[in-house]
């Protein structure tokens, strides 16, 4: 007889309830109103999204009808990218916090071959850490210097720390997406070691322990800087919280932010982020639009400060565009078969679900069957002040290319 499975989503962008398609040989109850559940007995209970303190009496009745429970993806087992909604003091509550007996299935996207080893009660003992299969070699140098990422470092094959892009490949574990593998540092979705912020933050400063760092002290303080003052350091780590504590903020056991809240959940979470960490972001939380929001994010930026965009670039955007339609299709329609071969197409190009290899005016790695990289190759930039718009999306940036407002269409 095959397990029965109640397949929960709760909030967020629903990528790992989607991704819960290509579960095939079980019995299958997907729920994506939890609050509208009527009751009933399950093997197992998967739930997808995140948490609010809110959601204990549903927990609460998941589990008594259900032999086991499961945390799928990184909003349900640390709280995940809308986590950082616990800085502007909204309550995200990773899933062991509201109920203690799961079992935990990290990642963002969440990897459904880990999913379907855990319902199987088959799961390997041994993950190796990220950095053991990165193909970048560390030396765990001092560094001279230290960069945001609109530039990018010359050596494919040096670590991304070494060139002075943090990366947090020390405190993860090995993942599918490989955001590594497309010109995007590591931001610990599926971290190996417990407090993985934190120790990430030690280790790169570690590294940053030859830069000058500025000590006076100015009496006004702040939650995320690392100096009262600016230097070389603060330039270069403007969202202390949004790059260590990504994925992990609300499991962080940092005090709940004080900053002020917009009244919008989708707003709090790009404000105060660097530009060039919007497509990132967008692409691992803009759900089954993400393609869409991301581009639309990236060209309102191009638009404003009338970046040149090269016809390759522009083809192969249409491209994703299209298969994004596909991809809702065979979403709307429950179609597994059609939702995989759809991913794959998106991972050829954008490198993976997240879309790591989307930057703005062009990819960050080179295309399989695209020659002449160049001619759709990313583009480095200066941050500009202004208000920039494209599709759905409008935002402002300050002089430092810092988001101090945004609007998302619904």
């Amino acid at each position: 007889m095959s397990l029965k499975l109640g397949i929960f989503q709760f909030r967020g962008c629903s990528k790992c309830f989607d991704e819960t398609l290509l579960l095939n040989k079980y019995e299958i109850v997907r729920i994506p109103e939890p609050a509208t559940w009527k009751e009933e007995k399950f093997n197992v209970a998967i739930i997808t999204g995140y948490l609010l303190e809110d959601d204990k009496n549903i927990i609460e009745k998941i589990s008594a009808n259900s032999d086991r429970v499961i945390a799928f993806g990184s909003c349900t087992t640390t709280g995940g990218i809308f986590g950082l909604n616990y800085q502007r003091g909204v309550k995200v509550m990773p899933l062991k916090l509201l109920h203690s007996s799961i079992t935990e299935v990290a990642g963002c996207l969440g990897e459904i071959d880990t999913l379907e080893e855990t319902i199987e009660n088959k799961l390997s003992t041994r993950v190796k850490n990220l950095c053991e299969t990165c193909n970048r070699k560390s030396t765990c140098d001092y560094l001279e210097e230290v960069h945001r990422q609109i530039e990018f470092g010359d050596g494919e094959e040096q670590c991304f720390n070494d060139l002075g892009f943090m990366c947090a490949g020390y405190v993860a574990k090995e993942c599918k997406e490989r955001c590594i593998d497309f010109g995007a540092p590591c931001r610990a979705c599926k971290p190996s070691v417990e407090r993985s912020g934190w120790r990430q933050m030690a280790l790169f400063a570690t590294l940053m322990g030859n830069i000058e760092v500025a000590t006076e002290a100015t009496g006004k303080g702040g939650t995320d800087k690392l100096a009262d003052a600016d230097d070389d350091i603060t330039e270069a780590n403007p969202d202390v919280t949004g790059n260590y504590f990504r994925f992990t903020l609300a499991d962080s056991q940092m005090p709940m932010g004080r900053l002020k809240s917009s009244g919008n959940l989708n707003t709090d979470l790009y404000l105060g982020r660097p530009i060039e960490e919007l497509p990132l972001i967008m692409g691992c939380c803009g759900g089954k639009s993400a393609i869409s929001l991301t581009l639309d994010s990236i060209e309102a930026l191009e638009k404003g400060i009338e970046m040149e965009i090269q016809p390759k670039t522009t083809e192969v955007r249409i491209k994703l565009r299209s298969l994004e339609q596909d991809l809702i299709k065979a979403i709307e329609s429950q179609d597994g078969s059609a939702y995989s071969s759809v991913c794959d197409s998106i991972r050829s190009i954008a490198g993976n679900m997240n879309l790591s290899n989307i930057f703005f005016g062009g990819f960050k790695t080179p295309i399989k069957g695209e020659d002449d990289f160049d001619s759709y190759k990313y583009q480095v930039f200066e941050p500009q002040a202004g208000t920039f718009q494209h599709g759905k999306i409008q935002y402002s940036l300050d002089q430092k290319g810092i988001i101090t407002e945004f609007k998302m269409e619904a």
